[in-house]
């Protein structure tokens, strides 16, 4: 049975006397660094040159000691990556790498890159992740009402012997303690996180964009086919996330929508490809044919943009927003 730690169950002690370096000052490490200097942890942020980026500015802005990338993890005893995932390897190989001493402790918001090889800490440091999920501005907010974003925790490498009670104190320190947080492995959270996006967000928007199409090629009109495929999908998300699924299907949709959810809803998903994606990811394809797409430039990603930003559903989209609000 997985374990659940929670705030009873984790101490802050292993951060006291410590400095935490947020490297990256983004929607994520903004969120994190705040609520953990709210709890009483002692955080410096390190980020690119001021000329090259506006975090810089906006670290000192919000009152926290700005360094250089390679400065602040000199100074610092635990770094948290909040970098992106196609930045962080070389980032690491000119500015962190050069400047770990043993002892240190890396925790990075994604495992993709030491999963996979392209970033590999020294066996003298530990290794470990936190991943709060949610958006950093969500965090936020949640940490300032008294509650807590669910998270996880891993640790790759422990050097130090305390290196699971590190990651668990980051936890804390950022508020997912007080949800719950679960101890994965690497692998686990990254093809977990990875199977994710490419079923959940990838399908779920494949299907927004094939009910409008499909209600336009047939006559409809494009503003009432929009809110169909987005506004209805939107107002009973948070319903389902409040009150469970079968709560929702059961009792608070019609019964003829619960008729369509039960008896047509399995005909749309293809369960053998879905089962063929979770294997393609386990197996690195997805890590693989992301990696080779970055290290190309994206070209795939900006063709499918021009495309995807040019559709009638897209049109349609902005033009609803305006007329009809938000």
């Amino acid at each position: 049975m997985e374990k659940i730690f929670r705030d009873a169950d984790v101490d802050l002690a292993p951060l006291a006397g410590r400095t935490v370096a947020v490297i990256g000052y983004g929607i994520q490490g903004k969120a994190q660094a705040a609520n953990a200097r709210d709890s009483g942890v002692k955080v410096i942020v390190g980020t690119r040159p001021a000329p090259e980026s506006p975090s810089r500015a906006a670290a000192e802005a919000d009152g926290f000691p700005a360094f250089s990338i390679a400065e602040a993890t000199r100074l610092a005893d635990v770094l948290l990556i909040e970098l992106a995932d196609p930045a962080q390897p070389p980032i690491y190989k000119a500015e962190i790498a050069p400047n770990l001493s043993a002892g240190k402790t890396l925790c990075f918001c994604h495992g993709f890159n030491v999963l996979y090889g392209a970033i590999q800490p020294p066996r003298d440091v530990n290794t470990v992740l936190f991943v709060p999920n949610a958006p950093g501005h969500f965090v936020r907010q949640k940490y300032l009402a008294g509650e807590g974003i669910y998270g996880c925790v891993a640790v790759d490498h422990d050097a130090t012997g305390d290196a699971r009670a590190i990651a668990l104190a980051v936890a804390k320190a950022v508020g997912s303690t007080r949800a719950g947080v679960v101890e994965l492995s690497f692998q686990q959270e990254t093809e977990g996180d990875n199977f994710e996006e490419q079923i959940l967000y990838g399908g779920a928007i494949q299907l927004m964009k094939l009910c409008f199409q499909t209600m336009v090629d047939n006559g409809y009109p494009p503003s009432f086919a929009y809110a169909k495929a987005i506004r209805s999908l939107r107002s009973v998300i948070d319903v389902m996330d409040e009150v469970g699924i079968e709560e929702y299907v059961s009792r608070r949709c019609s019964r003829t929508a619960e008729f369509a959810i039960r008896t047509r809803g399995p005909r749309v998903v293809n369960e053998e490809a879905v089962r063929e994606i979770f294997r393609e990811t386990e197996r690195g394809e997805f890590a693989r044919d992301w990696m080779q797409e970055w290290a190309l430039g994206m070209p795939t990603l900006h063709r499918l943009r021009r495309t995807a930003a040019a559709s009638r559903m897209e049109e349609t989209g902005r033009r609803w927003r305006t007329e009809f609000g938000k």
